[in-house]
């Protein structure tokens, strides 16, 4: 048995047992381990290449303000993934309806998209915009998706005629059907 140092009055403490006679054990460096740093300067390039969460993101796009709000997420990923490459896109719903209503809906999808193709211009050649047409959106949305090779889908909770506070049928669609990462923007409460 080993004694231990003295105590400030002087008398000391028998331990029973002597370290040098015990294996040190290992510590497992991976649950001791500190997060890596971000590399800065001209490793930074290289490690984001290898670090590189999302290749090629679709992001839908209806005029509403989560619609918005996803192009400003698409413009971040674009800051933090320089690579990355985007596809925009707008549906146009068909319906069956009269000559006169119909020309209304593709003047008001013409529009959208247009505005679309203004707020993305910013990106360059890293982004396309397409008008998908068809009768459900989310089935167009998400064979866009895996046509375009898309690992990231990004679209708003709701549309514009969606019940305020639940998540839209579109998005709910796509959510449930899609095989990669769906991320929602939320309209501000």
């Amino acid at each position: 048995a080993r004694a231990s140092p003295e105590r400030p009055d002087g008398s000391t403490i028998s331990l029973g047992l002597s370290l040098a006679d015990r294996p040190i054990p290992r510590i497992n460096a991976a649950r001791t381990a500190q997060p890596p740093r971000r590399p800065c300067g001209r490793d930074a390039r290289k490690a984001s290449e290898a670090q590189m969460w999302c290749k090629n993101v679709l992001v839908a796009y209806d005029g509403s303000t989560a619609a918005r709000k996803a192009i400003d997420l698409a413009y971040s990923i674009a800051e933090e993934e320089p690579d990355a490459t985007f596809v925009f896109v707008h549906v146009m719903k068909l319906y069956a309806v009269g000559a006169g209503a119909e020309n209304v809906l593709i003047e008001d999808a013409n529009e959208t998209f247009e505005e679309l193709k203004r707020l993305v211009a910013g990106l360059g050649e890293r982004a396309s915009v397409e008008m998908l047409r068809g009768s459900s959106p989310a089935e167009l949305i998400l064979r866009c998706a895996k046509d375009r090779d898309c690992d990231l889908i990004v679209m708003g909770s709701r549309g514009r005629g969606g019940v305020k506070g639940y998540l839209g049928s579109v998005s709910y669609a796509v959510v449930q059907g899609s095989p990669v990462a769906v991320l929602i923007t939320k309209e501000e409460a």
